[in-house]
């Protein structure tokens, strides 16, 4: 009983007092109270305890335990010290000296008849074949362990053995059976109530799970793996769980969800006061906001994680966390900060591979050290065993030393033989070091080699990166090329078109009427055409990107009727639109670049037909599906024939063996080239029928579209306030309100002042955003017309000044952009910043006043 008592004592010494150095006699005074199986017993399982940290210390322990069961004659504990000893071996990587002790464990326990320590050794065993990557024999003795454990009803047996056998299937990739033995070894863990290690099965299947794919059911896992770790209070476990479920979740594009869960384990981690883990927090918001579209949330916790991670020293998992970072840049556009971030990747697993080279060394060199250990107690065990040996002859010599000199003699030379083979066999285990010194030369070579390897494939990912960043430059300066033609082009043209338009209503003569409105019509070609160049200029580079939203096609044909109306009164041509009454009310495609289509082609048509012709157009059903439908735009007129050869030309591929992109194409060929690419990129076909025994010319394009899975018990929605009332006859009510106009061109400003004034509004005006600010200070207005480009102040920081006013009818005024860029970038700069609205030059009055009246209807409504 006292004996029992100590043993308890002793367990919780063992923890306490070993690692203190300042309290040796207390452990030994402890040890030395212990005696018989109680003191095996502990011995054992210190020795398992420094197994890890201090393994001389622990292998030492165990055979002090093995020579006292063996006084003992206790088999029972000299197999359970067996088994100490063989784990201590497999820790230093000894996998052969760790076989020979757990085969010789099982031995014991087969000589006892004891099953469970038969299952135990055999579990051993199958470990140690797993680890030397000798599947076959791994999965057999597991096997057989499992079915006595099974026999035996042990579920925390059948629950270790389960888990190594999910090792083994996972290691040659039979993923069924591998989650299928996890998934018991979790069941048995939860039985026996072992949370710790059913958390870490959890865990385990999560990944595996998620590394296949199936995001849901790796998300069931990850979730019951941190209530597991809820119920233990394990914060840092906890803080882990939730990381993994958020990278489940931005796996799955579940951005949402995986925010919440990300912002949970940023805050335990800052709580635990844990750096690598907030950075890989922030860059996983980095992520998410990337894949969001928030690009300035995204840039700024990339950064922080960015700045975490330099004051860090590298270790397994960084290198990966650069990677990642350097790749969520690249997706921003932001190509110098990936660059410089996939350098830090480079350099980061250069000095882990460093690390983990240096420890696989060591343990290499512990390993044969180890051995050289063995092979030198065995030696001084035949030495001793030798002297012994001598020692009994000479006492004989002495006894007869006259009577056997011929003997001595004999027994001597017998000796100087056993001695040089001795010395023969210590010189073959020099040798026998040498090579594996030499083996080890070698693999530090290979090593070598790998790292050159790696340093030639990063100067070459260097060498590309340049490149793709001189041809994005390239890209860039053709852009802003045309960005600046676009802008220098329309700020005339918007002059040319407001002063005509102003003119007209200032009661010309009959004979000025004329000359007004063919210079009105001769720059909206122009403005056209530049549309047409920049369209093609995108197309051609391959960056004209379709929407994706629901319209109704019969609206879209109606708008394109009365548009064309007038156009075709004038030169006497008589237009009749159909459309089937098949198509659905609703589609999900493009509207934008079909109005575009219908458009280029009817002002083809209107081209080749003159005098008393007919345009007939037809949208009709191709092929009809539940979930797409396919439709026939048909447009036929009687005017002069298109020649077959022009045909051809007109709709010629675009060869990049030309200089220019240009070249070739008049006004219509170039039209209908844009044409012919918008209805290539929907998936569409073209055609043109200009047979002679046929009258006119017949343009038919067939369209795809996806249809919209709309129910017929939807409702429509109710009118918000916020919705801008139908564009008005006149905008005589527009009168009295009181308009600030922001431009720096003063033709500009004098146009749209005046056309503003002739409504009876107020105009004040600004020649930048300065001045604008100041304006604003002494008056209170209705509305801001805002130019982007302006000298001192542009638009964008005069209107960010504005949003952030403390006087809130200041920071609430509607504003309304007005730009000579065509690209759509301005527009969303325009959204960001805070306008209301944008306008782009040059634009129609009526476009101009129907966005101010719709901005002052919804503020009224506000």
């Amino acid at each position: 009983m006292r004996n029992h008592f100590l043993a308890i004592l002793f367990t919780f010494l063992s923890v306490g007092l070993w690692g203190n150095p300042d309290q040796p006699d207390s452990l030994q005074r402890v040890l030395n109270n212990l005696t018989g199986s109680e003191k095996v017993a502990a011995l054992n399982q210190l020795a398992l305890s420094l197994a890890s940290s201090e393994g001389k210390r622990a292998m030492d322990l165990a055979e002090e335990a093995l020579r006292l069961s063996e006084t003992l004659h206790d088999a029972r504990q000299k197999a359970k010290t067996l088994h100490t000893i063989g784990q201590i071996y497999q820790k230093k990587y000894d996998y052969t000296n760790a076989m020979k002790s757990f085969v010789e464990a099982l031995r014991i326990w087969n000589d006892l008849g004891d099953e469970a320590g038969m299952a135990a050794s055999k579990n051993q065993i199958g470990t140690v074949f797993f680890l030397q990557e000798n599947y076959t024999q791994a999965e057999e003795n597991l096997t057989e362990a499992l079915e006595i454990w099974n026999k035996l009803q042990q579920p925390a047996g059948a629950a270790q053995c389960h888990k190594s056998l999910g090792d083994v299937y996972l290691a040659r990739e039979i993923y069924g059976k591998a989650l299928e033995h996890y998934r018991q070894a979790l069941d048995l863990n939860l039985q026996v109530e072992n949370i710790e290690e059913a958390a870490k099965i959890a865990n385990h299947i999560g990944t595996v799970s998620s590394n296949l794919g199936d995001y849901d059911g790796a998300l069931v896992y990850f979730n019951m793996c941190r209530d597991l770790h809820s119920s233990l209070e394990d914060l840092p476990k906890i803080a882990e769980d939730a990381n993994h479920i958020a990278l489940t979740l931005i796996a799955r594009g579940a951005y949402e969800e995986a925010l919440e869960e990300n912002q949970m384990a940023l805050e335990l981690r800052q709580q635990l006061n844990d750096p690598y883990g907030i950075a890989e927090s922030y860059k996983n918001l980095g992520v998410i906001y990337t894949r969001l579209g928030n690009k300035t949330q995204a840039a700024t916790y990339l950064q922080k994680a960015v700045e975490i991670l330099k004051k860090l020293e590298p270790k397994p998992g960084t290198p990966e966390l650069f990677r990642d970072i350097s790749d969520a840049y690249a997706d921003l556009g932001k190509y110098k900060e990936a660059y410089q971030n996939h350098l830090a990747f480079s350099e980061s697993r250069s000095a882990v591979f460093n690390q983990e080279k240096a420890k696989a060394l060591l343990d290499l060199t512990t390993k044969y050290e180890s051995e050289f250990e063995a092979e030198k107690q065995k030696r001084t065990i035949e030495l001793l065993e030798m002297e012994n040996a001598v020692d009994k002859k000479v006492r004989y010599f002495l006894f007869a030393v006259l009577a056997l000199i011929a003997s001595l003699l004999l027994s001597m030379f017998l000796s100087y033989k056993r001695k040089q083979k001795d010395n023969q066999l210590l010189r073959a285990k020099n040798e026998e070091i040498e090579a594996k010194n030499a083996e080890i030369d070698k693999k530090n070579l290979e090593l070598q080699k790998i790292n050159d390897s790696l340093d030639v494939l990063n100067r070459k990912l260097v060498t590309e990166m340049a490149e793709r960043e001189s041809i994005e430059k390239s890209s860039f300066a053709r852009d802003r090329f045309l960005a600046t033609m676009s802008h220098e082009m329309r700020t005339p043209i918007n002059i040319i078109i407001g002063l005509t338009h102003l003119l007209l209503e200032e009661n010309p003569r009959e004979d000025q009427i004329e000359h007004l409105r063919t210079l009105q019509f001769s720059a909206n070609n122009l403005v056209v055409f530049i549309n047409d160049v920049l369209d093609f200029s995108k197309i051609e580079a391959g960056k004209l990107d379709l929407e994706s939203r629901e319209f109704a096609p019969r609206k879209l044909m109606d708008e394109v009727q009365t548009r064309f109306a007038s156009q075709a009164q004038k030169q006497g041509v008589k237009m009749d639109f159909s459309m089937d009454k098949k198509i659905p009310e609703k589609l999900l495609g493009d509207p934008a670049r079909l109005n575009q289509i219908i458009s280029n082609l009817l002002t083809t048509s209107l081209k080749y037909t003159e005098g008393e012709g007919a345009i007939r157009v037809n949208l009709d059903i191709e092929e009809l599906t539940r979930k797409q439908a396919s439709l026939r735009l048909t447009i036929r007129d009687n005017g002069r024939k298109i020649e077959p050869e022009k045909i051809e030309q007109m709709f010629r591929s675009y060869s990049r063996t030309s200089n220019d992109i240009f070249e070739g194409y008049g006004s219509n060929d170039l039209t209908l080239a844009i044409t012919k690419r918008l209805v290539d990129l929907q998936n569409g076909k073209i055609s043109v029928n200009a047979d002679h025994d046929e009258e006119g010319n017949r343009f038919t394009v067939i369209l795809p579209f996806k249809i919209p899975a709309i129910t017929a018990t939807e409702k429509p929605a109710a009118k918000d306030k916020n919705t801008p009332r139908q564009r008005p006859d006149n905008f005589d009510h527009l009168a009295g309100n009181k308009i600030l106009l922001v431009e720096d061109n003063k033709i500009n400003q004098l146009v749209v002042a005046k056309m503003l004034r002739k409504l009876h509004m107020e105009v004040v005006t600004a020649d930048d955003g300065l001045k604008a600010l100041e304006a604003l200070e002494k008056e209170s207005f209705d509305l801001i017309l805002m130019d982007i480009q302006m000298p001192n102040m542009d638009g964008y920081r005069a209107t960010a000044e504005i949003r952030k006013h403390p006087d809130p009818n200041v920071r609430e005024i509607p504003i309304i952009a007005l730009t000579a860029s065509a690209f759509l970038t301005e527009k969303e700069k325009a959204k960001l910043f805070g306008m209301n609205d944008h306008v782009g030059k040059p634009f129609a009055p009526e476009e101009l006043l129907e966005k101010i009246s719709n901005l002052l209807e919804i503020q009224k409504n506000a």
